[in-house]
């Protein structure tokens, strides 16, 4: 999967998530998603990856945002829309490989 086709889904499933939560932020591809300055809460992030990990499902593409690869990086792969993006992006190509 190529990193634009993946910024769309996080950028679409945030929006439904900050929509749903009346959270007035018109997300990015440099939308924080992890720390002090987030747009969401931890469980927010939570409910992020869940309906992150359940659209590529249903596009055929089963991917664990949460797995060990994910959580061993030095630098978090849920920091912004855009590296949670490229971290898709790879372990999508990865799978395919």
């Amino acid at each position: 999967m190529d990193p634009a086709r993946a910024s769309e889904i996080v950028l679409r499933c945030l929006r439904e998530y900050l929509e749903a939560h009346d959270i007035p932020v018109t997300p990015s591809e440099e939308t924080i998603l992890l720390g002090k300055e987030s747009v969401i809460d931890s469980m927010g992030l939570v409910n992020l990856i869940i309906d992150i990990e359940s659209t590529l499902l249903d596009a055929g593409l089963e991917v664990s945002l949460t797995s060990e690869s994910a959580m061993s990086r030095s630098r978090s792969p849920f920091r912004t829309v855009r590296t949670l993006a490229e971290f898709i992006s790879s372990s999508v190509g990865a799978a395919d490989a």
